[in-house]
């Protein structure tokens, strides 16, 4: 059955995704974008609403002229190349934007919300596959620390509501085309300049998730599958040592160069000694076992080839 469904963050990487395969479904869409000159990129959207998650007033009226179904979340403050200033944005958007947009949801009647949460959240814990019953990082340090807490408060608005069926999806690392591992991307930039090394004896675990699978999953997720926490990753988390100098050979850059564990403390930010050495990766199986999803990409291998223009054909 058609419905009516509002994207905020629809001209983001997932967003620009999503939207054709939501018209594809018959779905009436309404982009909602933060700034007036964002209305051109939201084409595929049969409307598009100007409106910050920041300005509660706002957004209500934005909804109510909408009068959603579903609503979903896929913004971020990832867009430029300033990381630290990205994390601060986003931190903000999950905890004070998400609560906005769910009290704004349930203002104009909707009956569910779908918001964007990270995988790569999760404490650090031995050498574990986590899945969603892991607790989060809520008092990691520094600027990472403020978004696992923003990402916490909007999992605890989306999913704790009694009037709207709330979602949260927990991407792992986002590729494909206009992200960082594409080329242009700041992680491409960084890899193909020598800047990404290896850090010996870590084994931090990435979880990648194509933006074709964060789209589809968010697809089949507007009408099935109970409330909750859902991790949408690939079938292979990837140790540094193992998808790094894979990547690298991909772009044409050098291979990493290897530090030890206290060279490293010493030339790089903490977070990426964090992902490099000690984050864990997350298992798939409740999305896979609840909804009967599969990624389109089960591994990272075949995906960076395609995104790359690698793959055979």
């Amino acid at each position: 059955m058609p419905l009516r469904v509002v994207v905020a963050g629809a001209t983001g990487v997932v967003g620009r995704t999503l939207l054709p395969l939501l018209r594809k479904r018959g779905h009436h869409v309404t982009a909602l974008v933060r700034r007036a000159d964002g209305v051109d990129e939201a084409a595929e959207a049969d409307d598009v609403a100007v409106a910050d998650l920041l300005d509660p007033s706002g957004l209500r009226r934005a909804l109510r002229r909408a009068s959603p179904d579903v609503v979903i979340d896929q913004t971020s403050g990832f867009g430029g190349r300033d990381r630290d200033e990205g994390l601060r944005r986003t931190a903000e958007l999950r905890e004070r934007g998400a609560k906005n947009l769910v009290a704004a949801a349930v203002s104009v009647g909707a009956r569910r919300i779908i918001g964007q949460s990270m995988a790569a959240a999760y404490r650090p814990h031995g050498e574990e596959v986590l899945d969603e019953d892991s607790p989060l990082w809520t008092d990691a340090p520094g600027c990472w620390g403020a978004v696992v807490r923003g990402l916490a408060a909007m999992e605890e608005a989306l999913l704790t509501c009694p009037d709207i069926e709330g979602v949260a999806l927990r991407y792992g690392a986002l590729y494909g085309p206009g992200t960082h591992y594409a080329p242009g991307g700041a992680i491409h930039t960084r890899v193909r300049g020598s800047g990404l090394p290896l850090v010996s004896d870590g084994v931090g675990l990435t979880s990648f998730t194509h933006v074709d699978d964060a789209a589809g999953a968010v697809l089949e997720m507007l009408t099935a599958g109970e409330p909750g926490a859902y991790n949408v990753v690939d079938n292979e988390p990837a140790e540094s040592a193992e998808w790094l100098p894979a990547y690298a050979r991909m772009v044409g850059g050098p291979a990493p160069v290897s530090l030890t564990m206290d060279q490293a403390r010493a030339q790089l930010d903490w977070l990426t000694v964090h992902q490099l050495t000690e984050q864990r990766g997350a298992t798939n199986f409740r999305l896979r076992e609840t909804i009967g999803w599969r990624p389109t990409w089960p591994s990272w291998r075949e995906g960076f080839a395609a995104m790359l223009n690698l793959w055979p054909g």
